[in-house]
This record gives structure tokens, C-alpha cells and sequence, in this order.
């Protein structure tokens, strides 16, 4: 058996170290009451001023609200709830149309 060789000078078997694209800084997350549910201080009032009279509920009406992944459109009942609002988890497409939709006149 031959005995293992001597690494050459200058090289290491210890991986880098993974560089941060960042330069190091840490990028600020915004924190929502809750993961799942839709809250009044999510709320988007210029998006939801825009909203086309002929498409709001006096009812129940439609509210814009804007989470990580940006503006999304749900009744108002479903503000501070404590449930999951199933309008937060559309696709994307799907929510930025809906927006769009409703801000159509």
C-alpha cells in the first residue's frame, strides 16, 4: 500500500466560506400580527380608495391589503378574525388580477 501523499503547499481540503450577496448586511423583515390571517394593519388605503365603486359591496365591503408578497384583495369580515383568510394564499396571477380587476372602472 502506498502512503497517502502530502497535500501541495498553498492548497486546503476546508471548503470557503459562502460569501453573503448582501455585502454582510441582513436584510429587515416585516412582521405581520399572524402567518395566515388577514389583519387591519395590513390594510393598503391608497390601493383600496382606488377601488371601482360599481365592484364594492356595501355589505361586505372589499379591502386591499398588502402582505410580503404584495397586494391582495379580500372582505372586509375577514379583517382580525383570528382565521386563515384563503385570499392571502392564491397564486400570485391570481391575486395581482384580482386587485386589477377590481381597480378597473
Amino acid at each position: 500500500m502506498a502512503a497517502p501523499s502530502a497535500p501541495k503547499a498553498g492548497t486546503t481540503n476546508a471548503r470557503p466560506k459562502a460569501k453573503d450577496g448582501a455585502g454582510g448586511k441582513k436584510e429587515a423583515k416585516v412582521v405581520y400580527p399572524s402567518q395566515f390571517g388577514s389583519h387591519t394593519s395590513m390594510a393598503n388605503e391608497e390601493l383600496t380608495g382606488k377601488i371601482a365603486a360599481a365592484k364594492q359591496d356595501a355589505t361586505d365591503a372589499w379591502v386591499i391589503l398588502a402582505d410580503e408578497r404584495g397586494p391582495y384583495a379580500t372582505r372586509k369580515s375577514r379583517l382580525d378574525t383570528g382565521l386563515a383568510d384563503p385570499n392571502r394564499f392564491v397564486d400570485q396571477p391570481a391575486r395581482d388580477q384580482f386587485v386589477k380587476d377590481l381597480s378597473a372602472a
